[in-house]
């Protein structure tokens, strides 16, 4: 819980010391929500199989075995199973 409240501190504090110019922490938001919805197309789409999942990941910029990625293989092993 300790590290949630520091992440949503700089992230406050990032915001206000970019008060009048381009909000970063938006910006990454925005990316992150364009990942979130790709992803949820390809597993939506009955005919994309794994591997074409995955390189749809990487052409997004994930890359292999970052968080980001390692959570979004979770998914689809959730979702379709480990095939």
């Amino acid at each position: 819980m300790a590290k949630k409240k520091d992440d949503d501190l700089q992230q406050v504090m990032a915001e206000e010391r970019s008060r009048g110019r381009r909000h970063p922490v938006r910006a990454v938001t925005l990316e992150r929500e364009r990942r979130i919805r790709k992803a949820a197309e390809m597993l939506a789409n009955k005919e994309c199989q794994k591997r074409d999942y995955l390189s749809g990941l990487r052409d997004l910029g994930l890359k292999d075995g970052s968080p980001e990625f390692l959570e979004f293989v979770k998914v689809w092993d959730d979702y379709r199973g480990r095939s």
